[in-house]
């Protein structure tokens, strides 16, 4: 399965839409949620992680939280030093005509800054569900 670009732009194009982020069997709700196609610094395709990007261009999730437990999850979640890491699922619900449609953005971390009351995640959409 791959990005859905009419579903990208639909929530690029959505405000005040309620994003939840999934991890294993936590839930975390996301504030400040945006959404933007961006370049990624990869200029050949390459495998990192077991993630295959071959794009130069992606979307990229920039949102916070105030759930400070998701700290002892970074270490798995996160792209960096370690080969292994998992992919975490960004959820909502879009009005498409009269229906409401859910939304599950299968994401990677790709960096975090932390203060004492909020986590702030970067995030690269690798596809739609």
């Amino acid at each position: 399965m791959e990005v859905k670009e009419d579903v990208m732009m639909q929530l690029v194009q959505s405000a005040d839409l309620k994003y939840t982020l999934h991890v294993d069997d936590k839930t975390f709700n996301l504030e400040n949620v945006s959404i933007e196609k961006s370049k990624i610094p990869v200029r050949k395709p390459t495998t990192r992680g077991g993630v295959y990007f071959t794009d130069t261009m992606a979307y990229k999730i920039k949102a916070a939280t105030n759930d400070m437990s998701i700290l002892s999850l970074l270490p798995k979640i996160m792209l960096g030093p370690n080969t292994e890491f998992k992919p975490v699922e960004v959820k909502t619900k879009l009005l498409v005509g009269n229906e409401t449609k859910h939304v599950t953005l299968v994401s990677h971390v790709s960096n975090t800054v932390n203060t004492k009351t909020r986590v702030e995640l970067n995030m690269i959409v690798d596809r739609t569900a």
